[in-house]
């Protein structure tokens, strides 16, 4: 039983209460908006993803002693419990407060920002929820079966938070990214010796960890694709041809990858990640012998030394071209199971996703059927998880308004946006700003105006305007154009797509 001052005063029923009373007012925090302009609030808003760490440890650890000594594992005594909380509670309402500062500083901000803060909320309540019950039983002996199933939900409340702060920082199923994956690791295995092809087993997983992103079938740059063996050797958009037998200096492909990093035709460009010394020499020494799909390292007229040699170095890459393969079944995996996401969200929503065939990676796009269906907030809202997948957006006379844009300005890679015969006013425009790929806008018939239309000069990539019966007005559009002449602001109704 208690018997220090400030145990007996907090196992008082009247305090209990107060206690629990005390948690569920953090829910206030989701309706208070401020913002930040203190350099020493920002900064202890950066501490919050130090602190978050230590009140999550603990409360997993408070629940594990707690299941022991429920099934009479161990003897723990309860003060041990009583100070775990005092000092669990003092650290989740540090984190809490840091969180919510980063939060109101505005560098955070989107559907899993809301989530991770919901969830943080949620924690700390259910956290005072669970250090009452805890005191209640402690008195009276009475609830711990209750104590303990607050416990387990404050224990979910902060994997969630955990979780959404992973996927906040780290990108999307950050912590459920590999388990697809589990199980089906022996399909990335491969045999290291003399029998090895050179194009199954080697090179077809460098051009697939390399290059396929922009040389595939689907989306095939300079008309060139690495997805198959025949592809290698038809010519692209240069008219040369990708490979070519036994001549590796007239092979496009092979040229291309040991150009300099200054010159513009190299593959793959700056920004990606380029093929090693030891992956160009194979590549090499395939072309110069065949380059032949059913070749091994031993079918070759070169000299022994020369065999021996490509072969130390397959030894050699042996474990990146594992995690070549690796990495290339997981993304099958992940675009297999995003497409069968967007395939039913697609049908629940009654709108057209379709995978974009231009775009490098697993984009895709967005437009309403034809007659459209109505599409407003609350559908907008259900893409909130998918918003960085999307290129296009095209949403045609459906109930989008200026508020809307701000959840649109979420869509990270977006280039083209449709919004003719909605209910924009033009004041939302301004989120759009923060796109720094979108290109092509069009806003015909609406209610956009000038006021709205000179906030276009904030758009960083914004090519084509289009304002046909919008509030505009000539004079502005001419105004406009000329101080930023990249804008090309056409007075017609524009492409749907």
């Amino acid at each position: 039983m208690p018997d220090r001052p400030l145990e007996r005063f907090l196992t008082k029923p009247v305090n209990i209460l107060l206690l629990g009373f005390l948690g569920f007012l953090l829910l206030g925090l989701k309706f208070i908006n401020i913002s930040l302009e203190s350099p020493i609030l920002l900064t202890i808003g950066r501490f919050h993803p130090i602190l978050l760490h230590f009140p999550i440890v603990l409360v997993l650890l408070v629940l594990g002693a707690e299941v022991l000594r429920f099934l009479k594992i161990i003897q723990i005594d309860s003060k041990v419990f009583f100070y775990s909380f005092l000092v669990m509670i003092v650290l989740t309402l540090v984190s809490i407060f840091s969180g919510y500062l980063l939060f109101a500083s505005g560098e955070y901000s989107g559907y899993l920002m809301e989530q991770h803060f919901n969830g943080g909320v949620l924690t700390g309540c259910l956290l005072f929820v669970s250090f009452a019950l805890f005191l209640y039983q402690w008195k009276s002996g009475k609830l711990y079966a209750l104590y303990l199933i607050a416990l387990l939900a404050t224990n979910g409340a902060a994997l969630y938070t955990g979780h959404q702060g992973g996927n906040l920082t780290h990108g999307q199923n950050f912590l459920t990214e590999y388990l697809p994956m589990i199980g089906a690791e022996v399909e990335v295995e491969s045999k290291v010796d003399s029998n090895q092809y050179l194009y199954e087993d080697i090179i077809q997983s460098i051009l697939e960890a390399k290059c396929v992103g922009c040389h595939s079938t689907l989306r095939a740059k300079g008309n060139f694709s690495v997805s198959s063996f025949e592809d290698l050797f038809k010519e692209g958009k240069s008219g040369k041809a990708g490979l070519k037998h036994y001549l590796p200096d007239e092979s496009e492909l092979y040229l291309r990858v040991i150009m300099p990093d200054s010159v513009s035709d190299r593959m793959p460009p700056a920004g990606k990640t380029p093929l090693d010394d030891k992956e160009i020499a194979i590549l090499k020494y395939w072309i110069a012998n065949g380059a032949k799909m059913k070749q091994g390292l031993a079918d070759s007229t070169t000299a022994d030394s020369t065999k021996i040699e490509m072969q130390l170095l397959v030894n050699q890459l042996e474990p990146a071209l594992k995690k070549y393969r690796f990495n290339v079944h997981k993304s099958k995996l992940n675009a297999e199971k995003l497409a069968a996401e967007l395939e039913y969200l697609a049908t629940d929503m009654e709108v057209v996703i379709k995978r974009d065939e231009e775009a490098e990676g697993e984009m895709y796009t967005l437009s309403n059927t034809f007659p459209p269906a109505p599409f407003d907030s609350e559908k907008l809202a259900q893409l909130k998880p998918y918003l960085d997948v999307f290129t296009k957006v095209s949403l045609v006379s459906s109930q989008i308004d200026d508020a809307d844009l701000y959840v649109i300005a979420q869509m990270s890679n977006l280039k083209e946006l449709y919004l003719q015969k909605t209910k924009l006013k033009g004041s939302g425009l301004i989120h759009l700003s923060q796109l720094q790929n979108l290109k092509v806008l069009n806003v015909s018939f609406t209610k956009v105006d000038d006021k709205a239309l000179l906030d276009l000069v904030k758009f960083p990539a914004l090519k084509e305007v289009y304002t046909y019966s919008t509030e505009t007005t000539k004079d502005v559009i001419i105004a406009l154009q000329k101080y930023k002449p990249t804008l090309q602001i056409h007075a017609e109704e524009g492409p749907y797509f």
